[in-house]
């Protein structure tokens, strides 16, 4: 499959881990950013690259709704394929009142409303939420706060795997966090 991710493979963050979980594979993953002179606030531009490939793996974040304004305009250019959104487990445990928390919540009720029409309407895309709470990116290590991490590379294989699964199964969502072992 051709895999489109946004984020910087360079960068110890998931883009990182699906690089590493895809190489080797039958595969062909490309990433944008703006490391390689991508902006993925030029939405129609993005969605119009992205409409090429078979999985749209939508992973950078932005504080002003970028993954939304993306989903929008990827979903409504895909004839067919799976766009999967990397949202974060202060949605899920939504146990903070900001404004990365918030569009996280707001990226997942999007990203469900878009599964259900995939799965109880008329849409050949799929569609698929990924929660993922402490990685071991850069930033959150940086942070030393003592928590376990999910390494990259297992983040990265957890997202192959989705891309993986037969194509008359939707996974609609799979929320992932470290157990805290050393707490």
């Amino acid at each position: 499959m051709k895999v489109l991710v946004t984020g910087n493979p360079n960068y110890k963050g998931l883009a990182h881990g699906i690089q590493q979980a895809l190489e080797g594979t039958e595969h062909t993953v490309e990433f944008m950013g703006r490391w390689n002179n991508w902006n993925i606030r030029e939405t129609d531009k993005v969605a119009d690259y992205a409409k090429d490939f078979d999985v749209f793996v939508n992973c950078s974040y932005g504080a002003t709704g970028e993954q939304q304004n993306l989903l929008n305009d990827i979903y409504d250019k895909f004839e067919s394929g799976h766009i999967i959104n990397i949202g974060s487990s202060k949605e899920y445990w939504r146990d903070r009142d900001d404004a990365y928390t918030a569009n996280k919540i707001e990226l997942h009720d999007l990203s469900k409303e878009r599964c259900k029409w995939h799965c109880f309407g008329n849409s050949n895309t799929k569609m698929t939420y990924v929660s993922i709470g402490n990685m071991a990116s850069e930033s959150q290590v940086a942070r030393n706060d003592g928590k376990v991490k999910i390494d990259l590379k297992q983040a990265g294989e957890y997202i192959k795997w989705i891309i993986e699964q037969p194509g008359n199964v939707n996974l609609h969502y799979l929320a992932l966090d470290p157990v805290q072992t050393n707490l």
